[in-house]
């Protein structure tokens, strides 16, 4: 993959202008409006005083502006910040607090990122689409902004290998990471997600993913090296997917998270195979359900493996058993490191690390951190801290998360982030937080919660405010209180002692549909 991310939107404007590039409810937009639409932008931003190397914030729904945005600013040279539209003001403050952007692109439907600004001078200037709040000199509209044009900026320094996007994960202990990722990252790492759904002449890919997680730019990016259409929506609906997927002819189906499991709980239809669907591509399929979901609707599943921190999928499992990850991609080696690094026999549970067959496809660092930067990247490798472990025939499994966090409806919780909150609950002194098996294939969340000196503590009070200051999947489903917890000699909780039964704790779902608090 040669091509910046910019020579390869103009290239696709320029043999396959009039080709539909996206269908959004009733807009169709094609390839060469897609160009027009950013060029547009990258000048009124130019002009609205976004430099080069500046950091700006994006904080919109899954919406074409979103896309023209994105794309204008890789065209100044500027970082994308995706924040989380499901962030509240605790949360945005703290991502705001580590990536220091100089402006901020949101939706006036995310009140919480007024709330979260209000108190942060470091931001000069936020964009709004829609009404801009009163009372703040730096909000101004975003369609006066785009309003006044002036010529397009020229092609940014440094290739494909400039930093363009600062990527949030919380896929281990500790505050959220801001992995830097470039423009060589997301080429590659959609050219394998294509390679995994099989993508040819005359598919459509369906797109319902959120932007603020890189799943969503690995189809968009699918789409313009392959210069096929994409049918997208505004958020996912298990009730609804299908009819949307045969609206747009959706030969392509992501699933990410326990958006498979969401599908197989809604009601059996007669039409369920009757889809344009033929390929279903994602990771964290749940083994249960992968041949229930093939035979079903009608499609074939291709799994496969990667973190943000690695490149996107660097696993893909075109052929192997059910359940596999499969092997690696061309771009990268893997093995399975024992506790000291070291490479285990197969059939050995250890983590996964994958070694990068050339510079520059790997996350550039973890912003302003080097020592989990190097704790990730080192000796030429990436240490993705997951567990698995690879068969005699070369086919890798994955086997769990080894450090202190779990995944929740398509995203990593930082178990860290939960327990900072609840700990600020007035009547709590100490809480821990696991995940424990979920229905949906994923995980729940159960948070341990220990009163503070001579007071108690409320469940419903914990979930209200848990739900105040967390993103929906950040949010406990089942709590337990404790009087204490065990403890190594440092009286650092000993998690791993924790039960992961939830028989007998306090169960939001329980307490949504009327039946009672335990279970």
């Amino acid at each position: 993959m040669n091509e910046t991310l910019r020579q390869l939107v103009e290239r696709r404007a320029a043999t396959n202008g009039a080709d539909v590039f996206l269908m959004f409810g009733e807009e169709v937009i094609t390839f060469g409006e897609l160009k027009a639409h950013i060029d547009t932008r990258a000048a009124a931003l130019l002009r609205h005083g976004v430099r080069p190397g500046d950091r700006v914030g994006l904080m919109l729904p899954t919406v074409p502006e979103h896309i023209y945005l994105f794309f204008a600013l890789v065209w100044i040279g500027a970082l994308v910040v995706p924040i989380s539209i499901h962030l509240k003001a605790l949360g945005i403050r703290t991502q705001l607090a580590s990536a220091r952007p100089r402006f901020v692109i949101a939706d006036g439907a995310f009140s919480e990122l007024a709330t979260a600004l209000s108190d942060d001078g470091s931001v000069e200037g936020v964009l709004w689409r829609g009404e801009a709040p009163t009372g703040d000199a730096r909000f101004a509209a975003l369609a006066e902004a785009m309003a006044t044009t002036g010529p397009v900026p020229a092609e940014a320094a440094g290739g494909l290998g400039r930093p363009c996007m600062i990527s949030y994960t919380s896929g281990t202990t500790g505050e959220p990471k801001g992995a830097v990722l470039c423009e060589r990252w997301f080429q590659i790492g959609a050219k394998n997600a294509g390679l995994l759904a099989e993508v040819r002449p005359g598919d459509v890919l369906f797109l319902w993913e959120p932007f603020f997680h890189v799943a969503g730019w690995m189809t968009v990016l699918m789409s313009l090296q392959h210069g096929v259409r994409i049918g997208m929506v505004e958020r996912f609906s298990a009730s609804q997917c299908w009819e949307q997927m045969r609206r747009y002819g959706a030969t392509q189906f992501h699933y990410l998270g326990g958006a498979m499991n969401l599908l197989l709980k809604q009601p059996e239809r007669p039409e369920d195979a009757d889809n344009p669907v033929r390929i279903a591509w994602g990771a964290a399929a749940p083994t249960q359900s992968w041949k229930a979901f093939e035979s079903r609707f009608g499609v074939s599943i291709r799994e496969g493996y990667g973190i943000t921190e690695a490149g996107n999928f660097t696993m893909l499992n075109h052929d192997g058993p059910i359940g596999s990850i499969g092997k690696p991609v061309a771009e990268f080696d893997a093995f399975i490191a024992d506790d000291a690094g070291k490479p285990a026999p197969d059939g050995t549970v250890g983590e996964i690390v994958l070694r990068p067959k050339g510079p520059g496809i790997t996350m550039l660092e973890y912003l302003g951190n080097p020592e989990k930067t190097a704790e990730v990247l080192r000796d030429g490798c990436v240490f993705s801290g997951d567990l698995g472990y690879r068969d005699s025939t070369g086919n890798f499994y994955f086997s769990g998360r080894k450090k202190d966090a779990l995944r929740r409806r398509g995203e990593n919780v930082s178990a860290w982030e939960v327990e900072r909150v609840i700990n600020a609950h007035p009547t709590v002194e100490e809480s821990a937080v696991i995940g424990v098996p979920s229905e949906m294939g994923e995980q729940d969340i159960k948070a341990f919660v220990r009163a503070a000196p001579g007071g108690a503590v409320s469940p419903a009070d914990i979930l209200a405010w848990c739900k105040q200051h967390l993103a929906y999947y950040q949010v406990p489903r089942f709590i337990e209180v404790v009087t204490d917890f065990p403890r190594g000699p440092t009286q650092r909780i000993r998690k791993t002692e924790l039960p992961l039964s939830t028989a007998g704790s306090w169960d939001a779902e329980q307490q949504r549909a009327g039946g009672g608090g335990a279970r």
